[in-house]
Order: structure tokens, then C-alpha cells, then sequence
């Protein structure tokens, strides 16, 4: 089985670090607001719209895919490899992917991201997913 990755909630907290301030960071460049973001303990029914399956999302992610994650520069080649997996991860509502998957959202390739992401250091929460 592949390796998936996902969006380490937990590591943000331990971090000292808030996804909510990048997430209205990412907003405000593409010239959304993002008014009000929920909490991570908060979570809303979602529907991906590549698969149609409903999933839960935590409060923080539910405004910002409303209002940000479709937006057509959302991911971009000009934007870091980590910042661009990390927005992919975002857009699908932090659902699990494997490299090839995210090579697929971002145009990077799927090696580079295996490789970057699998190293010791972790970027913005990116982690593989214990299965």
C-alpha cells in the first residue's frame, strides 16, 4: 500500500504554531476573506467535489473551503512543493493522499514529493498517515 500523507492538526498545536493565520494568509493573497474560522474541535459536513462522498471537516477548514480552496490559483507552480501539497491537502478537506495523487493537484512530481515529504523534518504538519 502507498504511503499517504495528510495535515497533522496536533503538530500545528505542538508547534505553537495557528493554521488559521495561514489560512487567511493563503485567502487574502487570492483576495478572499476568510471572516470567521471555526475550531479544530468544530467539525461540518463536506461534500468533495471530485468524489461526491460527504466527509467531516473541522470547523477551521469549512469557511475556507467554501470561499477559498476552488479558487483557480489555489495551487499554483510559483508557490514552494510543501506549500503547494500542504494546499492540495487543504482543498480536499486534509483527505489522506498518496504522492502520485498529489502530484496529480500540485504538477510537482510524485518522487519529489515522496521524498520531501518522507525526510525527518516536518513542513506545515505534512506527515504520512499510520495505517
Amino acid at each position: 500500500m502507498a504511503t499517504r500523507f495528510f495535515i497533522d492538526y496536533e503538530w500545528w498545536q505542538q508547534s505553537g504554531k495557528d493554521i488559521r493565520v495561514d489560512i487567511q494568509q493563503i485567502c487574502s493573497e487570492l483576495g478572499q476573506d476568510v471572516l470567521e474560522l471555526g475550531s479544530e474541535a468544530e467539525t461540518y459536513d463536506w461534500i468533495d467535489p471530485e468524489t461526491a462522498q460527504v466527509q467531516p471537516v473541522s470547523g477551521v477548514l469549512s469557511p475556507f473551503l467554501r470561499q477559498c480552496g476552488s479558487h483557480p490559483d489555489f495551487v499554483n507552480d510559483r508557490i514552494p512543493l510543501t506549500e503547494a501539497v500542504f494546499r492540495a491537502l487543504l482543498a480536499a478537506g486534509n483527505r489522506p493522499m498518496t504522492p502520485p495523487e498529489l502530484a496529480a493537484r500540485t504538477g510537482r512530481p510524485a518522487d519529489t514529493i515522496l521524498r520531501t515529504l518522507s525526510g525527518r523534518q516536518v513542513y506545515k504538519g505534512l506527515r504520512p498517515i499510520d495505517e
